[in-house]
């Protein structure tokens, strides 16, 4: 993996790899395009938010523009399960060996990963993306929806958390899967880190008192 963080660094400037980091840590996903012995091996980036990230999408799309042929997308259905009218956003980016050498590092017999040594690259806007992707809070404790992962994984995060800033981390089970939890005692420190690259409308995801628990009638919520 060392070869592989030091090659990115050098095909993404800093700003865009943090997006595209953070976004593969959270709720973004990477799509396999071509395959063959003749032709690299390519991938696309795909970013999809409900109606409430709106804002966060197109804060994306602006910062990964060059990557992208067209612009942020709205989708919109009716949900029979909750008899509500859906309305999402998406935009992908086009499809490059860059995006097929990362799908090789988050991917393995097609399930998301988390690479090995892919702390190195880590920065606090990195993180900022990945909590407005992925995180929650509820008053007691910043959370982190990494349910995807699995157990060694989930403790690496956790390591990570504390050797980098300080920050003490837990892994507790939510339903089936297991999910990183930051208890009040640490709450201002992770604060600290990523407030300052928080965009205005992800602000509610820190707001104290808790300000996320608006039902929408417009689809996803993270």
């Amino acid at each position: 993996m060392a070869n592989i963080v030091g090659r990115l660094q050098s095909l993404f400037p800093s700003h865009q790899l943090d997006v595209i980091i953070g976004s593969l840590l959270g709720d973004a996903r990477l799509e396999r395009r071509s395959i063959g012995l003749r032709n690299p091996i390519t991938a696309r980036l795909r970013v999809h938010q409900g109606e409430r990230q709106k804002d966060y999408v197109f804060w994306k799309y602006g910062m990964l523009q060059d990557l992208v042929s067209k612009g942020p997308r709205e989708i919109s259905w009716t949900n029979p399960k909750r008899d509500l009218h859906e309305v999402s956003w998406y935009f992908h980016t086009r499809s490059l060996e860059t995006f097929g050498l990362l799908h090789a590092c988050f991917y393995k017999n097609g399930v998301k990963i988390l690479p090995e040594g892919i702390f190195d690259l880590f920065t606090p806007q990195m993180m900022a993306v990945w909590f407005m992707d992925d995180g929650s809070n509820t008053v007691q404790s910043f959370t982190l929806s990494t349910h995807s992962f699995q157990e060694p994984e989930q403790h690496m995060i956790a390591r990570f958390l504390k050797e980098a800033y300080g920050i003490s981390a837990t892994i507790i089970k939510d339903r089936t899967k297991q999910k990183i939890s930051i208890g009040r005692r640490d709450h201002e420190a992770f604060k600290a880190i990523i407030e300052p690259y928080l965009i205005p409308s992800m602000n509610y995801k820190i707001a104290s008192p808790r300000n996320d628990l608006v039902v929408s009638t417009t689809g996803m919520q993270g």
